[in-house]
């Protein structure tokens, strides 16, 4: 067998660039936006975390339909790039409006108004999420090639997160974090997801493309019961896909639940909060040399639940943080779940991408977006679910919601509640993520023989 084709500076280029703007407008949301609601908005803990669930059921929804439509897309830019193009375009229109609503004459309207920002936004990511995972699983048939890109792809995805968490965090810091400081903050990030994204689109431009095949691309579009169909009969993805569920739903409510952690527990300003950030993003990026050693020395999986498991213990020595904790042990903190966080994220889905190519030997279908779609379906589901659910707990503890943006005061069961949501609630769902991907068994070697099978 030949050795792979080195891929070029513009293809790595382009794997970090579309992640950095779909992970930099997805951050802001995430960490910002349902603290903006309940603080700024005085919108309730649980109305914000329905909000959110709808919204992701939205782009669940949405995510399987496009991957399948850019399955059979045929454009002179190739399957992917419009997609791409059209997605990097909408997120910075959808990010301004969800930090600059107008003032309106109810909070019901406003809620409204917020639903449609986030389902805009929601679309944005979507378009820049799914062609851009296709792309890479397309870009490469080599087992540990893959890996190498998914590092990229995970190298774009922190830097993503110092521009939608840490930067965000300092000019809230600087601003205020008022109605206006969160606008001014917004155009800011719009503007460089913006310029980010049309780079992005041109150094993608030579990217390798496949076609789908004449059978495929005459045949009618995959159904949703299609695509659930085709996801099952793939056991490889089937489990893996059971284990997203739970990692997902971990990092989403640590997501969220973050930034009210920082201010309602350890009192600090959103300064530290980008800091936290930056420091957890260093330990992402600075991991990833290791992680890539560890997943060719000890194999993908264990990689994986090493990863999961560091995850979720440093998550509950969370539990014994408080106000005035001394700053060396924040850092320290913070990294470790950086380093842990890497190997979850390049583990996870590079291995999808393996169950993905699984999938294409078996079948000598390109069926990339129908697959990444429904990744991302589980995704947003699992996020949905853990927002509304910390968002109907919070308010079930008596989180008191207010205009102000400053700390509201909150009582003891609010305080506990946050402490559950953002220590022990990640740790019990990589426990189960875990347990799942116990019954994974794909490995280099399956895919190297079926594929000779195949040939």
């Amino acid at each position: 067998m030949s050795d792979p084709v080195e891929p070029s500076w513009k293809l790595r280029l382009g794997f970090v660039l579309v992640p950095l703007g779909h992970s930099a407008g997805a951050n802001i949301v995430t960490l910002l936006a349902f603290r903006f609601m309940t603080d700024n908005l005085a919108i309730s803990a649980a109305a914000a975390g329905a909000i959110f669930a709808i919204m992701k059921i939205y782009d669940g929804v949405l995510d399987p339909a496009l991957g399948a439509v850019s399955d059979r897309t045929r454009s002179a830019w190739g399957r992917r790039l419009p997609f791409i193009l059209g997605g990097g375009l909408l997120m910075p229109i959808a990010i301004v409006m969800v930090f600059s609503p107008p003032s309106l004459s109810s909070v019901v309207t406003t809620q409204a108004f917020l639903t449609v920002a986030l389902m805009l936004h929601a679309t944005a990511y979507t378009a820049l999420t799914i062609p851009g995972m296709a792309m890479l699983v397309e870009a490469s048939d080599d087992y540990h090639q893959r890996s190498s890109l998914m590092a990229y792809r995970v190298f774009g995805n922190s830097l993503g997160v110092v521009l939608g968490s840490t930067m965000p965090g300092w000019l809230l810091a600087y601003w205020g974090a008022t109605r206006e400081g969160h606008a001014q903050m917004s155009w800011v990030v719009a503007a460089i997801v913006l310029l980010n994204c049309v780079v992005a689109v041109w150094a993608l431009s030579d990217a390798p493309q496949t076609l789908p095949n004449p059978a495929q691309a005459s045949a009618a579009p995959y159904s949703f019961g299609d695509q659930f169909r085709l996801a099952w009969a793939n056991k490889p993805f089937r489990i893996l896909a059971a284990t997203h569920i739970f990692v997902l739903f971990g990092t989403a409510i640590t997501s969220i639940g973050s930034n009210y952690f920082n201010k309602y527990v350890l009192r600090h300003s959103d300064s530290w909060l980008g800091t936290y950030y930056l420091i957890s993003t260093v330990g992402v990026v600075g991991s990833m040399p290791c992680w890539l050693w560890l997943a060719r020395r000890i194999g993908k999986k264990p990689c994986y639940m090493l990863a999961m498991a560091a995850f979720g213990i440093l998550h509950l020595t969370w539990l014994l943080a408080a106000a005035g904790e001394a700053i060396s042990l924040l850092v320290l903190r913070s990294i470790l779940i950086g380093v842990a966080s890497g190997g979850v994220i390049l583990c996870s889905y590079s291995m999808l991408s393996d169950a993905v190519r699984f999938d294409f030997i078996q079948s000598g279908l390109r069926r990339e977006g129908a697959f990444a779609g429904l990744t991302s379906l589980i995704d947003k589901l699992s996020a949905a679910a853990a927002i509304a659910g910390m968002g109907a707990y919070l308010s079930m503890r008596g989180y008191a919601a207010s205009k102000a943006g400053a700390a509201a005061v909150q009582s003891a069961q609010a305080i506990d509640a946050i402490y559950i949501c953002f220590a022990v609630a990640p740790a019990v769902a990589m426990l189960l993520a875990i347990a799942t991907l116990m019954r994974y068994q794909l490995k280099e070697a399956q895919l190297l023989g079926a594929a000779a099978a195949r040939a």
